[in-house]
């Protein structure tokens, strides 16, 4: 029996967020910042310290 090569498990590909440096997918908008390239598309909070 042969080794199907189509069944093997792919590691994603990241990237580093060029606005703060956070690991993500490349083509997708940072999840930490929510910048997309140079362009801000997600208006995220800053965060507060809560202590």
């Amino acid at each position: 029996m042969r080794r199907a090569n189509h069944d093997r498990i792919n590691v994603p590909t990241l990237t580093r967020c060029s606005n703060c440096g956070e690991v993500s997918q490349p083509h997708r908008v940072c999840g930490a910042c929510g910048f997309y390239g140079e362009t801000q598309v997600i208006e995220k909070p800053e965060p507060t310290a809560s202590e």
